[in-house]
């Protein structure tokens, strides 16, 4: 590639990054009002200065003053106030905050939090103008404001403007721009469906000379099955849903019908109410519905282990509070992780408030700790309508079977008393003789590790292999180490056995076993991972297999001849440790205890059950008649065809109420161990009680959320709405309404905001609606040097959103404009590929998530980034790297950081140069005509605008010079095309192709694709 294309593309991406970043780097500084406001200006000063040690935790509190509540902080302290309104000089506050003694100044010196200048003289002006008090105004009830309204505003289209307008001309800003059409369909559309607009869709828009034209295009998305796919990945997000446990071996578990309940759930525009309630209580409504189930999995979304070192206690403990502090900051904004110890040091919340609220989750019923399994019960299991037939299909073959293996069939019933004298011969000769078994199993021996790739490790023969045992010969290695046979005389069979090499490689058992005459003998055998079994050196047995050891994993038959005989097994292990399972099945031994005591009674003495239960036995364990052989094996085909589809049903983990709910405690200092009071199901005592005739269980909870007294819930959920359109919620700390963080830059906006979206019965896509359609959203992003003086951050909301796009938007764009993106909602998690040994780095040999195996086909790996698997202990390198969350934790706003890592990934990640390929290749076969018409072809796909004659003259240019770079390298040219699982359209020249697939790279990489505008 040429210089001068590289220095176009890195300058290009400098431009994206330094631009991306610029909002993200520049201050909050909003323009206050004038006047001082207590919840704005005076609130957060005091939280932040003095509620530590004259707060809401008495246990810390000094002086007995209290700055939290009014009546502690203008009461009388012995003749002088802390606060005395309207009288700065006589206010022992400002005396303190104003000293130079070291012993008397507050904040005191070692809080390391000096007030400046500033908030002195805001705290001064406050009580100047009479101190006036509120309550911290995310508990203050929802009021509709009145909405205000400017003569003069022909720029408002809705509501939201006028509160927009009223701060912007307190501020003297004029009225911004409105953004060009194709930048507000391009925005509008990533925003309520996660994708940019097709040509098509844009060139229908700019065309409609109807008032309602972009009306009609929101209302279009709305109605997109996208809408739902993308709203889902926020809610994801925040209740931190992953396919894997979260700790340790971080194995598989199967929740992803779940994150399908969320997306149809937005899609069928489901009542914010019903939302909440579903995901709280779906299994405590009446007559609970299987969608109703799904939902709670809300509930189960949490990080969990099956660690053998863990306390059961202790890790039960983590899971409730795990959901109780997910339950309160994903609904109510409230830090509740910080009264698990001791009582709120900031806001009115007490650690008997976190452990009533913590009774209302302690009550599942099912195991704290996982097991490690993909099904951690209570579980739900989903078949499909076919799979329900199949299932059936199969119940009535296995009964019909059953009858035929149990029918009359005198032969059989004739063997079978045959056969019972014959047990009762073997049983009577072992106890005259005291013999325990009819053969000699000697002492086990070893040999090993041979070392080698994984592709020869089975069929490669290596030192004993297929020849007579020497236990005196040695086994010369690659590494010209030498090996030798190992005694192990403290094996026992009928136990697994780990103590041998693990890693690539191959070990070798070696056993004599002496038999009294000719006779085929069982055994039953566990192998991690393949096995072969040799006996007197002739193969028996293979296997190659992918597995931990565990016991009867195999079962096979010897035939022994009079004598001496020669066990040789073949251990395999691509992996982590290997181990292995040894038990002969004895015929006798090995018969259950029933029918040992049944066949040790007389015919006359046998009740009817045991005479059924040696009948059973006998013909499904024992008798080789060949139409009952016949009959059985195909009783066995229809179970394991049974198995194979119960197998297949897709499961879900669900809440399951226990019967009794459990006592909950109040912990001290958090301890699991450290139980002190019994505290009873209750809300926090600050927020409105429970609906009267609520009950008083999860169901009553997600009633008490969603009541018309509720000052948080509506409020919350606005304001992360918001926070996805305009990259900022109105309170910027969308995970924190207390008194820690920020006030909202719009107060009677998230007011007007919620008690609308509440009023409507919690319609959330006619909130959306509202907010897109305002000017205040439809506005340009340019900045201007009035915005940059006054509002840098744009808190006034003087212009529109600007910010890189998220981490899932980036690549399913890429996909979209290359045609590659296979649009398919629901399903399992899929695993588009990334670098092998990541999951590696971080895996346990024992987890079935050790090693990442991409999936192939377009099918699985060109689909939305939503469905994409998400080892939390490793999360996908493409989300990271663009600060996806790995989902171990509830996450309300992502951070949006820019990096050189990024720039990398986005040239060099096999997809995303799959895309650029995929969308070269889509341009040559739509536009067979100049190199200037195809440069303009993509372009416009990428940017959704037309390029100027400028733009036009550097694509073309950077195509011809890749084109000539190309013609003296084919070789390169087929290796860079043929990237990805999509494969080249080989109707396509290579050279031209791979030409045009550096350009597509270069325009998925500017900065206008990368960013909202």
């Amino acid at each position: 590639m040429s210089v001068r294309i590289v220095l176009l593309r890195l300058f290009l991406l400098v431009g994206i990054y330094w631009i991306a970043g610029r909002d993200s780097a520049v201050g909050d500084s909003v323009l206050r009002r004038q006047a001082v406001d207590f919840n704005w200006d005076i609130r957060p000063i005091l939280s932040d200065h003095c509620y530590a040690c004259h707060g809401p935790d008495a246990s810390k509190r000094k002086a007995d003053l209290r700055f939290d509540m009014e009546d502690s902080a203008k009461g009388d302290l012995g003749g002088y106030s802390a606060i005395v309104p309207g009288h700065p000089e006589k206010s022992v506050l400002l005396d303190r905050v104003l000293s130079t003694d070291e012993d008397e100044r507050m904040p005191p010196p070692q809080f390391k939090k000096a007030l400046s200048g500033k908030q002195i003289e805001q705290l001064r002006q406050w009580i100047s103008e009479g101190a006036t008090w509120a309550d911290h105004w995310s508990f203050e009830p929802i009021q509709r404001p009145v909405v205000p309204v400017n003569a003069d505003d022909f720029w408002s289209r809705n509501p939201v403007d006028h509160f927009i307008r009223a701060r912007l001309d307190e501020a003297d800003l004029d009225s911004p721009l409105e953004a060009a059409p194709e930048v507000l369909i391009r925005r509008v559309t990533f925003d309520l469906t996660g994708l940019p607009p097709t040509l098509e869709e844009t060139d229908a828009f700019l065309n409609d000379p109807s008032v309602d034209a972009y009306e009609k295009v929101v209302d279009r998305l709305l109605c997109s099955s996208r809408y739902g796919e993308h709203m889902a990945r926020y809610w994801l997000d925040a209740v931190r849903y992953g396919d894997t446990h979260g700790l340790h071996l971080d194995n598989y578990r199967e929740i992803w019908p779940y994150r399908d309940w969320v997306v149809n759930a937005f899609n069928r525009n489901l009542s914010y109410r019903e939302f909440i309630i579903e995901q709280l209580a779906g299994d405590l409504l009446p007559n609970a519905t299987r969608d109703q189930l799904v939902a709670t999995g809300f509930n189960r979304c949490n990080v969990t282990t099956g660690e053998g070192g863990s306390i059961t206690e202790e890790v039960f403990v983590r899971n409730v509070v795990d959901r109780v502090v997910t339950t309160s900051t994903v609904f109510m904004g409230l830090t509740f992780e910080c009264m698990r110890c001791h009582n709120h040091k900031f806001d009115p919340l007490t650690m008997k408030d976190f452990y009533s609220f913590f009774a209302y989750f302690n009550s599942l019923d099912g195991k704290p700790l996982d097991g490690n399994k993909k099904e951690h019960a209570p579980i739900l299991r989903l078949p499909s309508d076919f799979q329900t037939e199949q299932l059936e299909d199969y119940d009535q073959q296995i009964v019909a079977l059953q009858q035929i293996v149990l029918k009359p069939w005198s032969a059989v019933d004739e063997a079978q008393r045959r056969w019972e004298a014959e047990v009762q011969v073997v049983r009577l000769q072992r106890a005259e003789d005291g013999e325990t078994s009819s053969v000699v199993l000697n002492d086990w021996y070893t040999v090993g590790p041979f070392n080698d790739v994984r592709l020869y490790l089975l069929p490669r023969k290596y030192g004993p292999e297929g020849k007579p045992v020497a236990l005196e010969d040695a086994f010369k290695l690659v590494t010209e180490e030498t090996v030798a046979w190992r005694h192990r005389p403290t094996w026992k069979d009928g136990m697994v056995h780990t103590d041998l090499p693990g890693d690539t490689a191959a070990n070798f058992l070696y056993r004599k076993i002496q038999s009294p005459k000719d006779q085929r003998v069982k055994i039953s055998l566990g192998s991690g991972d393949g096995i072969k079994v040799y006996l007197n050196q002739k193969e028996l047995f293979s296997k190659d297999v992918s597995r931990e050891v565990a016991a009867d994993q195999e079962t096979l038959e010897l035939p022994l001849k009079e004598g001496d005989n020669e066990l040789l097994l073949k251990l395999v292990n691509y992996g982590g440790s290997t181990g292995f399972y040894f038990r002969l099945i004895d015929s006798v031994s090995d018969l259950p205890k029933k029918v040992l005591e049944a066949i040790s009674l007389a015919e006359d003495e046998r009740s009817d059950n045991q005479r059924a239960l040696l009948q059973e036995h006998y013909r499904n364990k024992v008798s080789e008649h060949p139409e009952l052989v016949a009959a059985k094996a195909a009783l066995k085909r229809a179970r394991e065809g049974r198995a194979a589809v119960k197998r297949a049903i897709p499961m879900t983990l669900v809440w399951k109420e226990r019967a009794e709910p459990r006592t909950a405690y109040l912990l001290r200092r958090g301890e699991y161990s450290q139980r002190d009071e019994v505290v009873t199901r209750k809300t926090p005592a600050v927020l409105p009680p429970m609906p009267e005739g609520a009950p008083n269980d999860r169901l009553g909870l997600g009633l008490w959320l969603t009541d018309q007294s509720h000052p948080l819930t509506a409020r919350v959920a606005v304001n992360r709405f918001w926070q996805q359109l305009f990259g900022v919620g109105l309170v910027k700390t969308s995970e924190d309404f207390g008194s820690q963080g920020e006030p909202p830059s719009h107060p009677e906006l998230l007011d007007w905001l919620a008690a609308t979206f509440r009023e409507s019965d919690w319609d959330v896509k006619a909130l959306m609606k509202t907010m897109v359609m305002s000017a205040t959203y439809r506005q340009s992003s340019r900045l201007t040097p009035d915005l940059i003086e006054k509002d840098p951050g744009n808190r006034l909301l003087g212009r529109g959103p600007r910010f890189r796009l998220d981490a899932e938007m980036l690549r399913d764009q890429a996909l979209f404009v290359s045609g590659l993106l296979v649009e398919q909602i629901g399903g399992g998690s899929v695993k588009p590929p990334q670098p092998d040994g990541l999951w590696f780095a971080v895996g346990y040999s024992g987890s079935n998530t050790v090693r990442f195996k991409a999936d192939k086909g377009p099918d699985k790996v060109h689909r939305r980034s939503l469905y994409t698997f998400i080892k939390r202990t490793s999360p996908p390198p493409q989300m990271s790297t663009f600060d996806g969350p790995s989902r171990e934790a509830c996450v309300m706003r992502r951070e949006r950081t820019n990096t050189p890592l990024q720039a990398l990934l986005l040239l060099n990640d096999p997809q995303f140069v799959e895309a650029a390929c995929g969308l070269a290749e889509r341009t040559m076969r739509e536009w067979a005509a100049s190199d200037r018409e195809r440069s303009a072809r993509m372009f416009r796909r990428c940017t959704g605008r037309y390029a100027s004659p400028e733009e036009l003259d550097e694509l073309v240019a950077a195509y011809q010079e890749e084109w000539a770079h190309f013609q003296q390298n084919p070789e390169a040219a087929e290796k860079l095309t043929g990237i990805g699982d999509s494969g080249p359209d080989t109707a396509l020249d290579r050279v031209q192709l791979a030409a045009w697939t550096l350009v597509g790279s270069l325009l998925l990489n500017l900065d206008e694709v990368l960013t909202k505008n």
